[in-house]
């Protein structure tokens, strides 16, 4: 990262500090030493009044030219995390300011030597240094044949959590195939049957990769799978490692749909996970209107078709603008990447439906006239127009094809069907699988 974004970012949080009090009345108050002092032995108080508006501007900066975990993180911890670097670096501005009244900012105060030295203690500091967090997350209706591993992210299945190449080979006491993974948890347990594990300085960070990366995993189904939906018993929840042994376990919401039939993670899938690395750490907008549309995808995956239809043209949106504009480039470009070949009355009819959504022309997509108008013309349903599209883009514009959905997992027995081949339950069932009237077996007879 280039020096000049560190004595930037000094430049602008030293122009808002000041030893007179502002308008917003922001002060802190600490105990400070020579550079390098621990807490315990700070023995001299100081305080310093900040201007709001200015440090926001700095804060700003920091977000934009920082790390990407900052971007997961609200304008207030950024400011909290700047303000507590000052405190603990204070001893580099002492010289020049302790006990010492002026009425400009510390910017034209003090000297480009503390500058430079607090540039050189910002570049060092675990703002832009953040030791990285593992959290796991456990997942029920995905089955990993072939387990992936990155930098940044593995997917594996339950039992190999504990292999060398997680990164947690001999944690005490864990236990890999039950959620949370400790041996001496006392609470409630689940099984999962596979884990998403994901590197990040912080959980926010952590969780808007899951959803890109899950976000992916639902181009994979057939579109006649993808919400086709069960009552199979579902959790959620994380179990977060941090850098200095501690462990946060929590329950929550399942982080998938509970699926009628389970997505598979097979060898054939590594090649477009293995673009999702490079992609959740690149800064350049391009890759991050990808993320970003992976994560609106993802939104949309357990909702049911009314709901999720604003969040699919939100997801046309990340990747080419404001497609309620209906330009023709806009819909040339979605053309490109479609296998619809639909013609260009028909697409600008179909985004035509998100306004009357989004800008509030219908409370849902079943009141809006160009609904039925779609269905009068084109005798198709647009949510599903919409979403085969969406998906399309998706796979065409950020996995170059690479991607590919999933075969069907019934599909042999369609195919027996198809050719009359199919036999009955009962006679195709092994000996002892049921009791004469379909009934699974007794435990005693």
């Amino acid at each position: 990262m280039s020096e000049t974004i560190f004595s930037q970012a000094i430049e602008l949080i030293l122009s808002a500090m000041y030893r007179t009090r502002g308008d917003d009345g922001l002060e802190s108050q600490f105990l400070f030493g020579p550079p390098g002092t621990p807490l315990w032995n700070r023995r001299l108080s100081t305080y310093v009044f900040f201007r709001r508006l200015l440090m926001v501007r700095a804060v700003l900066f920091v977000r934009q030219s920082g790390p990407a975990y900052l971007r997961s993180m609200s304008v207030r911890d950024i400011q909290s995390q700047l303000t507590s670097f000052i405190t603990a670096n204070y001893g580099h501005l002492g010289n020049e300011t302790f006990l010492r009244k002026f009425e400009c900012s510390y910017s034209e105060h003090v000297s480009k030597e503390t500058k430079a030295a607090l540039a050189d203690a910002l570049a060092g500091s675990s703002i832009f240094n953040p030791p990285l967090e593992l959290t796991l997350f456990p997942l029920v209706p995905i089955r990993v044949e072939e387990d992936f591993h990155s930098s940044p992210f593995f997917l594996v299945q339950a039992k190999t959590l504990g292999d060398s190449k997680t990164g947690i080979r001999g944690l005490a006491g864990l236990d890999p195939e039950e959620f949370p993974p400790v041996s001496d948890w006392n609470g409630r347990k689940e099984r999962p049957s596979a884990w998403l594990g994901i590197r990040s300085p912080i959980f926010q960070a952590s969780n808007k990769m899951k959803a890109a990366i899950l976000g992916a995993l639902a181009l994979t189904p057939l579109p006649a799978y993808r919400h086709q939906f069960s009552m199979r018993s579902m959790f959620g929840g994380r179990c977060t490692l941090d850098a200095h042994g501690g462990m946060t376990t929590s329950y929550g919401d399942a982080h998938t749909p509970g699926m009628s039939e389970d997505i598979v993670i097979r060898a054939s899938d590594h090649a477009w996970l293995s673009m999702l690395p490079g992609k959740l750490s690149a800064s350049d907008g391009q890759a991050r209107r990808q993320v970003r549309a992976l994560e609106y995808f993802y939104r949309a995956w357990p909702l049911d078709a009314a709901e999720r239809f604003p969040w699919l043209f939100m997801t046309l949106d990340a990747i080419f603008g404001d497609v309620g504009q209906a330009t023709r480039a806009v819909i040339d470009a979605i053309s490109k990447h479609s296998e619809t070949n639909f013609e260009y009355p028909r697409l600008k009819l179909l985004l035509g439906l998100r306004n009357s959504v989004i800008h509030g022309g219908a409370p849902d997509v079943y009141d809006s006239d160009k609904y039925h108008r779609y269905y009068e013309t084109y005798g198709d349903d647009p949510l599903f127009d919409v979403e085969r599209i969406a998906a399309q883009c998706l796979r065409s514009t950020i996995f170059e094809g690479t991607l590919v959905e999933h075969p069907d997992p019934n599909a042999d027995i369609i195919r027996a069907y198809r050719e009359g081949t199919l036999r009955n339950r009962k006679a195709a069932a092994p000996s002892g699988a049921n009791d004469g009237d379909g009934t699974a077996p007794s435990a005693e007879k």
